[in-house]
């Protein structure tokens, strides 16, 4: 099964979001996403010089011995930021409308470092002791900051254009989604950035039943994922097949999140996905994940449900919602899955 490939340059921030070609791209959007909630896009705004430069750095950094790299554990931070360890996250079952996470599983065959937006002391949400909001731990390497600085503007923008190309494809106006957040827009999206490595099995010898990644759903609205062009990433249809989903050059894949499934009353999918680890070589990849604001109320969209179509999910709010996950997932959040790490 061949995964559709969308341009969204029509979406780029100035644009005509009105144009003919963005009302083609929404067109296809909409059409892919009641299926199968993956799409391999261009026109992203993700140049290969910004993301061969992270992977780089990325490389050198997963290279350094775990006691350096333990040095900025995710455990040490107060706002989930910093290095996660090889079976220290658990995502198999983390699947939309699954609430038994709190059972041992094996941890992940995979390393990642947890990165997002930097919220000073003096930031609002950090005086008030919100969740998810604080500075970052990254790796001090030369060129790091900068090389992860460069990804992070390209990827928020690339967001932002596949939001808008849903948006206009649920018949919404482009910038619905950013102004979605309580108060009027004043509670942004969260966006969060993860650097991951997963180890070839011919180095690391999986436990019985390790995945590279486990099958889950993403928590947020948008993820947009770029990797090194090896394979490994699986998605399930809503058939139940599993596909094999390959980054051409230049490509990035854009997926949906539970939330946007529960915006949509599951008229878009929310697809559950894995990773299979190499068996002869390291393979890297760089997903951002977006979420809408941490206090915002995510109800069905309007549009999305009436008398014979009631909404299927009750309300939530963000913050809520993906602490729950990352305490299911996390073995520094979770005794259970500390215990089997």
């Amino acid at each position: 099964m061949d995964i559709v490939t969308v341009d969204l340059s029509p979406f780029a921030t100035g644009a005509d979001h009105a144009s003919a070609a963005a009302l083609e791209q929404a067109r296809i959007i909409d059409t892919t996403c009641r299926e199968m909630g993956f799409l391999l896009t261009v026109g992203h705004g993700i140049t290969d010089d910004v993301k061969s430069a992270l992977l780089e750095q990325m490389r050198d950094f997963f290279a350094l011995p775990t006691e350096e790299k333990e040095r900025i554990s995710i455990a040490g931070s107060d706002c989930h930021r910093g290095y996660v360890g090889i079976a220290a996250e658990a995502l198999d079952g983390a699947l939309a409308g699954t609430d038994d996470l709190d059972v041992a599983r094996v941890g992940d065959l995979k390393e990642t470092i947890d990165s997002g937006v930097h919220h000073g002391p003096d930031h609002p949400e950090v005086r008030a002791g919100t969740p998810l909001h604080g500075p970052n731990r990254l790796p001090d390497l030369p060129g790091f900051a900068d090389a992860w600085s460069a990804y992070f503007a390209a990827a928020e923008e690339a967001s932002l254009r596949a939001h808008r190309g849903v948006a206009l494809a649920l018949g919404l106006h482009p910038d619905h989604f950013e102004h979605v957040g309580s108060a009027g827009g004043r509670d942004p999206f969260m966006y969060h950035l993860r650097m991951l490595h997963y180890p070839p099995t011919s180095r690391v010898t999986p436990a019985p039943g390790q995945p590279g990644c486990g099958t889950h759903t993403d928590y947020g609205s948008v993820t947009v994922l770029c990797d090194d062009g090896i394979g490994g990433l699986q998605v399930m249809t809503r058939g139940g097949e599993w596909v094999d989903i390959v980054v051409p050059a230049g490509h990035a894949v854009v997926n949906l999140g539970d939330l946007m499934a529960i915006w949509t009353n599951d008229h878009y999918v929310s697809n559950p996905h894995r990773v299979v680890n190499p068996v002869d070589v390291d393979r890297y990849s760089i997903p951002f994940f977006v979420e809408p604001g941490f206090h915002t109320r995510i109800e069905c969209l309007p549009t999305c449900q009436g008398d014979a179509v009631p909404a299927r999910h009750a309300p939530l709010v963000t913050g809520d919602y993906l602490l729950s996950r990352f305490d299911g997932t996390h073995s520094y959040r979770n005794e259970i899955l500390a215990g089997g790490a």
